[in-house]
C-alpha cells in the first residue's frame, strides 16, 4: 500500500509539477510587451513642435529685417523728398532772380535807346558843316598815315587799307566838290594795287638756312688760303669787308658773263691742280683757318641779310657772290655744295628794293580842298 502511495505520490508530483509550470507559462504569456507606438508619437510631436518654433522664429527674424528695410526706404524717400522740395525751392528763387534781372535788363536796354535816339537827334539836330569837318579831318589823318606807313615799312598793303577807309569816310560827305579828291585817292589806291610785293622775310630766312648749312660742308686743303690772309686777318679783327661803298649794279647780261666765267674758274680750280715736283705739298687746313673761314661766310651771308632788309641790291649781290666763291674755292665739290651754289646764284637774281608809288597826290589835293572851302566860308568849312 506504501509502495503504491509512493507510485502515486510519485506519479502525482510530476503531474502537480506540470501543472504549476503551465501556470507559469500562461502568466508569462500574458505579461508579453505589447509594442510602444506612444513615445515615438511624443518624440514626432516634439521635433515638429521645434520645426514649428524654428520657422516662426525665422519668419519673425525675417519680418523684423523686412520692416527695417522699409523704414530705410521711407526714409531715403522722405530724404529724396525733402532734396526735390529744396531744388524747387532753389529754382524757384533761381527764376525770381532772373525775372528781375531780366527786367533791370530791359530797363537799362530801353534806357541805353532813349540816350541813342536823344544822341541821334543831338546829331541831326547839329551843324552839318561842322559833322563834314570831323569826316575831313579823319580823312586828312587816315591820309598821312598811309604816306607815314609806305615811307617807314616799306609795304603798299598797309597804306592801300588806310586809303581806302579815307575814301569810305569821304564817301559820307555830301560834296560834289570831292569827286575830283576821291578820283586822286582812287588812283593811288590803284597804283598800290599794282607794286608787287618783295618778300624780304622770306629772302632773309633763306639765306639763314644757307648759313646753317654751309656749317657742316668739309674743307679743302689750304692749297689757296695763302692769298687770301689779309682778309682772314681783317676777319680775325673784327673789320667787315663788305663795308665798303656799294658796288652799281650791272646789266643782266654782264652779270651772267661774270657767273659764267667764275663757274668755269672755280670748276677748274677744284678739278684741275697743276703742281710742281719741286715744291711741297700744300698742308691741310688747320682748326683755326676753318674757323676763320666759316667766320668769313657766316658774316658775308649777314652782310646779304642786312642788305635784303635795308635794300641795298649791290652790297645784297657782291656778298652772296663773294659767298658761292668762297665755297666753291675752300670746300668740296659735292651734290651739296652745289646745290648750295645754285641757289646762292638764284638769290642773286631776286629783287630787294620795293618800288613804291608817290601817294602824296591826294593829300595835297584835299588840303587844297579845305584851303578853298576855308576862303569860301570864312573860318568854317562847308
Amino acid at each position: 500500500m506504501n509502495n503504491k502511495k509512493q507510485v502515486d505520490n510519485t506519479e502525482d508530483k510530476p503531474a502537480v509539477g506540470s501543472a504549476s509550470e503551465a501556470a507559469s507559462q500562461s502568466k508569462a504569456q500574458g505579461k508579453t510587451p505589447k509594442p510602444s507606438t506612444g513615445r515615438g508619437w511624443r518624440l514626432l510631436s516634439v521635433f515638429l513642435l521645434l520645426v514649428i518654433m524654428a520657422g516662426v522664429g525665422y519668419l519673425g527674424w525675417a519680418g523684423q529685417r523686412f520692416l527695417l528695410h522699409l523704414h530705410g526706404l521711407d526714409n531715403r524717400f522722405a530724404q529724396r523728398e525733402a532734396l526735390i522740395d529744396s531744388f524747387g525751392q532753389d529754382l524757384e528763387r533761381l527764376s525770381l532772380t532772373q525775372s528781375q534781372q531780366i527786367s533791370t535788363y530791359t530797363q537799362d536796354f530801353k534806357a541805353l535807346q532813349l540816350e541813342q535816339q536823344r544822341q541821334l537827334q543831338l546829331l541831326e539836330q547839329s551843324d552839318n558843316s561842322g559833322r563834314d569837318k570831323h569826316l575831313l579831318d579823319e580823312a586828312e589823318f587816315l591820309i598821312r598815315l598811309a604816306n607815314q606807313r609806305l615811307l617807314v615799312e616799306r609795304r603798299p598793303q598797309g597804306a592801300q587799307a588806310l586809303l581806302e577807309s579815307a575814301d569810305e569816310v569821304l564817301a559820307k560827305v555830301d560834296d560834289p566838290r570831292l569827286l575830283s579828291l576821291r578820283k586822286t585817292l582812287g588812283e593811288n589806291i590803284a597804283e598800290l594795287r599794282r607794286t608787287a610785293v618783295i618778300d624780304r622775310e622770306g629772302i632773309y630766312l633763306r639765306i639763314e638756312i644757307l648759313a646753317d648749312l654751309m656749317m657742316t660742308f668739309s674743307a679743302l686743303p689750304a692749297h689757296g688760303l695763302q692769298n687770301d690772309q689779309v682778309s682772314n686777318k681783317n676777319v680775325a679783327a673784327g673789320v667787315d669787308v663788305d663795308t665798303q661803298p656799294a658796288v652799281v649794279a650791272a646789266p643782266w647780261y654782264q652779270r651772267l658773263w661774270e657767273n659764267i666765267s667764275a663757274g668755269a674758274q672755280g670748276f677748274v680750280s677744284r678739278h684741275f691742280h697743276v703742281r710742281s715736283l719741286e715744291q711741297p705739298m700744300a698742308p691741310l687746313m688747320s682748326v683755326s683757318q676753318e674757323t676763320q673761314l666759316r667766320q668769313s661766310l657766316l658774316i658775308t651771308l649777314g652782310n646779304a641779310q642786312q642788305a635784303v632788309l635795308r635794300e641795298e641790291a649791290g652790297i645784297y649781290r657782291a656778298s652772296l657772290i663773294r659767298a658761292g666763291k668762297d665755297i666753291s674755292q675752300y670746300f668740296v665739290l659735292n651734290e651739296d655744295t652745289q646745290a648750295i651754289i645754285e641757289q646762292l646764284l638764284e638769290l642773286q637774281s631776286e629783287a630787294v628794293k620795293q618800288a613804291l608809288p608817290d601817294i602824296s597826290a591826294s593829300l595835297n589835293v584835299l588840303r587844297d580842298y579845305r584851303a578853298a572851302s576855308a576862303k569860301r566860308f570864312g573860318n568854317g568849312e562847308g
